[in-house]
């Protein structure tokens, strides 16, 4: 196809016929993965949202527990696909529709991204590299199957980078509004976006850009009037909680920092003199993304939304889960595969060998193809045990349907046994995070005795704590609930309580 004409060609059918083929084996891949983590497989955070999904399919309303109005999913777009789904087919089976919609839109995501850097002209060599990157690296397999938002989110930016190129930007407005919906940290590629847009459109009257604009505001402008309303807060408590467990909007110390930018690139062997690595890899990526903005126009909002992306992440000091380096790894690829292509063109040049040998690059994609085969046959052939769903079990099985459980790992616990939950982490529990601001690294004691549960489910950290001969509240913790057993795992213990049954409701006290 001529980029420019949009005529079909016999270069572009052979183009066209090479991303199908590519997408066809990614698919396989992720079929693949998938049916070795279903059921009880997924990341745990994903069943959050399978929770709230289900509930609002049975008709209780965008809720976790039944009655309470907080907002604990971080995707309220996903949210509602699912619950549309379980209507569809069934309540039971959100798993399935979660990673159904996960691969298809992982593939989406492929095919879009694709096509927005054939318009934007982008170098042969590199589209197809990173197209092959998209399609076979260990880490976007794992987060197609994985249940949570992020394939959403990175089909939505795909999406919206393939609109911008296009200068589709009424529909560029409403696709930004669903990515408002889809996850709170998809405001950074926004910003890159209209960063981009406002230096394409410098020249332009302002009423080019006032459409779109509009459409967006109305969209974002609603769904926080609902969330005012309906949660009396437009802050999700998932945010809230989030920041207060996880010591938010601090400074960020070297170890932070380095394990963070780890995520691309794979320095935390070095230790502190890692930072220096990081430090020097990203001085070599300047000239090229330079040069990417200078040649290539188009592809700006990705060279804005790394070091955004980056800069925002360090200076929030947000929790280092694996579903919040997969967007900026999107754009960090780009990128890198373009500073590859950047230097390699001047070492050809400065050896006086011919350019032609840089069509080799595009290779690394059959190494990224046995990747994605090691990685697949080790997963599957590695046995699915995941302590939290014995542990599920154990409650459906035992304790009755009324009973109360207080826990950090709330997901697959709370979307299988449908129990009430008491969040550990504040997600769905706000009084968690107010017990965690008043009595810091006491809180846990004062919260099991307030909460009361029926079960309390701890990690090996927390277990000095409660084991104080000191806090009332521990001692309290200790003459009401018997250990019930342990598991333990590679880095983790995870250790079950039951409350005593002659333990007696009447002794619990206010901290």
């Amino acid at each position: 196809m001529d980029r420019s004409k949009g005529e079909w060609s016999f270069a572009g059918l052979k183009s066209r016929s090479l991303l199908w083929l590519l997408i066809a084996c990614a698919a396989i891949f992720r079929i693949i993965l998938a049916a070795h983590l279903v059921p009880d497989g997924l990341f745990d955070d994903g069943y959050i949202t399978f929770r709230y999904a289900r509930n609002l399919a049975r008709g209780f309303g965008l809720v976790f527990n039944p009655g309470e109005h907080v907002l604990g999913t971080t995707s309220p777009l996903f949210t509602f696909l699912l619950a549309a789904g379980a209507r569809l087919f069934g309540a039971h089976y959100i798993e399935h529709v979660a990673v159904t919609l996960g691969i298809l839109f992982s593939l989406c995501s492929i095919y879009f991204s694709e096509r927005a850097l054939d318009i934007a002209s982008i170098p042969e060599e590199v589209k197809w590299t990173f197209v092959s990157l998209l399609c076979f690296l260990p880490s976007f397999l794992t987060n197609a199957t994985s249940g949570m938002e992020t394939p959403l989110v990175l089909f939505l930016m795909a999406l919206s980078f393939y609109l911008y190129v296009q200068d589709r930007l009424s529909a560029l407005a409403i696709v930004g509004g669903l990515l408002f919906l889809s996850r709170i940290d998809t405001g950074i590629w926004l910003m890159a976006l209209g960063l981009a847009i406002l230096f394409a459109t410098m020249r332009k009257p302002f009423a080019v850009l006032l459409r779109p604009l509009l459409i967006f505001c109305a969209i974002v402008g609603a769904w926080l009037c609902f969330t005012r309303i309906y949660f009396g807060s437009i802050i999700p408590q998932s945010v809230v909680g989030k920041a207060v467990s996880h010591a938010a909007f601090v400074l960020p110390d070297a170890n932070y920092t380095l394990t963070f930018l780890s995520a691309f690139i794979p320095a935390l062997r070095f230790g502190i003199w890692g930072l220096l690595v990081v430090a020097f890899v990203f001085l070599l990526l300047l000239p090229p993304a330079i040069d990417l903005c200078k040649k290539y126009p188009l592809a700006r909002p990705v060279v804005f939304f790394f070091p955004l992306y980056v800069g925002l992440f360090l200076a929030s000091h947000a929790p280092l889960f694996s579903w919040y380096v997969m967007p900026p790894k999107w754009g960090f690829y780009l990128l890198a595969i373009y500073a590859l292509h950047f230097y390699a063109l001047r070492i050809l040049a400065l050896f006086h060998l011919p350019e032609a040998a840089i069509r080799a690059l595009p290779a690394l994609g059959l190494v990224l193809f046995f990747l994605a085969v090691v990685a697949v046959k080790r997963e599957v052939a590695s046995p699915l045990f995941v302590p939290v769903a014995a542990i599920a079990d154990y409650i459906q099985e035992n304790l009755p349907a009324n009973s109360k459980i207080f826990l950090e790992h709330i997901g697959l616990i709370g979307y299988k046994t449908d129990r009430y939950i008491y969040d550990y982490m504040g997600l769905v529990t706000p009084e968690t995070t107010r017990l965690r601001k008043a009595y810091g690294p006491s809180w846990l004691p004062k919260a099991a005795r307030k909460y009361d549960a029926d079960m309390v489910v701890l990690y090996n950290a927390d277990i000095p704590v409660i084991q104080s001969t000191r806090d009332a509240d521990a001692l309290w913790f200790q003459a009401n609930y018997s250990h019930l057993r342990d598991y333990v795992l590679p880095d983790l213990t995870i250790s079950v309580f039951l409350k005593n049954p002659s333990a007696s409701a009447s002794s619990r006290a206010n901290p």
